[in-house]
């Protein structure tokens, strides 16, 4: 029988090989394995309430307009400095906030400041105004439960009377 003898460098290189190999077949296992206990404890869907209510911010109690209904979602992003003339909404509305800061006010003096990740529930028949006042631009989405061809949005005339 004929014996072979390593040297050194040769033993070194047999273990790396075997550890290389080791690790390419048990390395993809228990990854493998891992990721399936992960997966595992996320749930399938999260579903979280962001904002609800029964009433505006300044406490006007909702009213749905009359009519074939119609939902609609805004993205609406306004500038630094921007801000809307005097209006009401005929219908209810969430206003959600993605980025920026924004200061509304009423025309009888209330005032709400929100700022990113933030909501609220727009006056519906108050008069009222919306201003960005951040250094970066407002980025802010509307969901309104209204009526089709009805504007979701009417200017405020002092000699108007506001009807929904």
């Amino acid at each position: 029988m004929t014996k072979y003898i390593r040297s050194d460098s040769q033993s070194r290189m047999v273990r790396f090989l075997l550890i290389a190999l080791t690790s390419g077949l048990v390395l993809p296992i228990v990854a493998c394995n891992a990721q399936k206990i992960t997966s595992q404890d996320r749930k399938p869907v999260i579903i979280e309430t962001l904002f609800s209510a029964t009433e505006s911010w300044n406490g006007d109690s909702y009213k749905y307009p009359k009519g074939k209904p119609e939902m609609t979602l805004q993205r609406i992003t306004a500038q630094p400095g921007f801000k809307t003339p005097l209006h009401f909404h005929s219908q209810p509305g969430i206003v959600y906030l993605v980025k920026g800061k924004l200061s509304c006010g009423t025309i009888d003096g209330q005032t709400l400041k929100v700022g990113p990740g933030e909501s609220f529930a727009s006056p519906q028949e108050t008069v009222h105004y919306c201003e960005s006042i951040g250094e970066e631009a407002a980025i802010v989405f509307v969901a309104s439960a209204g009526v089709k061809g009805k504007e979701i949005t009417l200017p405020y005339k002092k000699q108007s009377t506001i009807i929904p």
